[in-house]
């Protein structure tokens, strides 16, 4: 009997040639869905938030310099106190009222969200409406609307240790709870 050939060369090709396209195809998926999960950079409340960011010892100083707020930004969560019953002049002066309630020895704050409605054409018999919130998540505050279509103007306020940084790199944000020293508020 002669000997049998199974074609050994072809096999190993085979082999190779099925892992360089299961490689391949993990490579595509892994491709997709990194786009279709990619946060984007133009809805990011972070992004949005971090251009105003300020720090300081006593709270963004006597003028509140801190109090600028994220206009077109509409954040949500528990009221405080309501708006419709709390109208103010500025949304400076929506966003020290906030900072006012900060007075726990342990630097918690009973606000540390605020939202201000200031443009008299938009908001119509909501003018100087302020709202003072409390967040569920500081990690994730609850975003209501974004865009040029809203009339809010709205920022965050951190007691004492409460903080939170976010550094955006090209790979995401990098978030750094801070701690100690400084009250500070974003937007």
């Amino acid at each position: 009997m002669g000997r049998r050939t199974t074609g050994s060369e072809v096999g190993r090709f085979a082999l190779v040639i099925l892992f360089l396209m299961a490689a391949i195809s993990c490579y595509v998926a892994y491709f997709c869905f990194s786009l279709a999960f990619r946060p984007s950079s133009t809805g990011s409340l972070d992004s949005r938030i971090d251009d105003g960011f300020e720090t300081s010892e006593e709270g963004g100083g006597e003028d509140g310099d801190c109090c600028k707020g994220v206009e077109h930004l509409e954040l949500w969560g528990d009221a405080v106190k309501w708006g419709s019953d709390f109208k103010l002049n500025s949304s400076k002066d929506c966003c020290l009222a906030c900072k006012a309630t900060c007075v726990g020895h342990d630097g918690s704050c009973l606000c540390d969200s605020w939202v201000f409605c200031g443009d008299k054409q938009a908001c119509g018999s909501r003018f100087g409406e302020c709202w003072l919130k409390k967040q569920k998540d500081t990690w994730e505050p609850d975003r209501r609307d974004s865009g040029d279509h809203v009339m809010w103007t709205s920022g965050l306020v951190f007691g004492k240790g409460k903080g939170i940084v976010g550094l955006e790199t090209e790979y995401g944000v990098l978030r750094i709870k801070v701690s100690g020293l400084f009250t500070f508020c974003i937007g």
